[in-house]
């Protein structure tokens, strides 16, 4: 059992520490960021529930090699409700979103709550399919996770005047975009698609990375600006 929590939850700890630590000015308080991570842990049940509804939908789109099918299960399906209750938990526990004071916040806890999501997820298949299923998702599961919610974060905290429902629509609607679109490329079965999915992955973490680089160093809280 200790050998399961080393490759599935201690990653998400330690990815959440490494991103945590790149809020350098206004850093979140340590309680809602265990929050927002423990709320994306809890999530996995009733993802897993809700999706069972459209289980035998995707395996026929799978099985047929239906591309538009498996398109819109794996965008209206496995998307929509995996994103959807990340940001039920962040619509929640972030009430009445005081903490959502710089462009960076918005980024750090959609990461948060995407990496504690794919924690527990991560725990579930490695205690099925083993140690070796767990180290690769540890990885790059629970980076596409972070990538994905992170990126939809991001517009908690745009500048325009768009109110904070419309900001978390459309927020959801960009993570469930880009956390379809991964789960298609990946389901295909096609050898230069499922590639396509990491490389997608890997270009939203990249890209992320950079805009969380660039909203810290245009903090209102740099000490310079103060």
């Amino acid at each position: 059992m200790a050998s399961v929590f080393l490759v599935s939850i201690l990653p998400g700890i330690l990815w959440l520490f490494y991103f945590y630590r790149k809020d350098l000015h206004e850093p979140e308080p340590k309680k809602l960021i265990g929050q927002v991570f423990l709320g994306g842990m809890l999530m996995v049940f009733p993802a897993g529930y809700l999706e069972g509804f459209g289980r035998a939908g995707l395996a026929f789109a799978r099985e047929s090699g239906d591309l538009f099918l498996l398109f819109f299960y794996s965008l209206f399906l496995i998307g929509l409700i995996e994103e959807g209750l990340k940001f039920l938990v962040l619509g929640v526990v972030l009430r009445p979103f005081g903490e959502l004071d710089e462009p960076v916040d918005g980024m750090i806890y959609g990461i948060t709550v995407g990496l504690g999501f794919a924690a527990l997820e991560n725990l579930l298949y490695t205690q099925a399919l083993g140690i070796q299923v767990g180290l690769w998702r540890a990885v790059v599961t629970s980076l596409a996770h972070a990538a994905f919610t992170g990126w939809g974060g991001r517009l908690l905290t745009r500048s325009d005047r768009a109110s904070r429902f419309r900001r978390f629509l459309g927020g959801w609607w960009v993570a469930l975009f880009f956390h379809g679109l991964y789960d298609f490329l990946l389901l295909t079965g096609v050898s230069f698609l499922s590639w396509s999915a990491f490389l997608l992955a890997g270009a939203l973490l990249y890209l992320l990375l950079r805009e969380i680089h660039r909203t810290v160093s245009a903090s209102p809280f740099r000490p310079e600006k103060g």
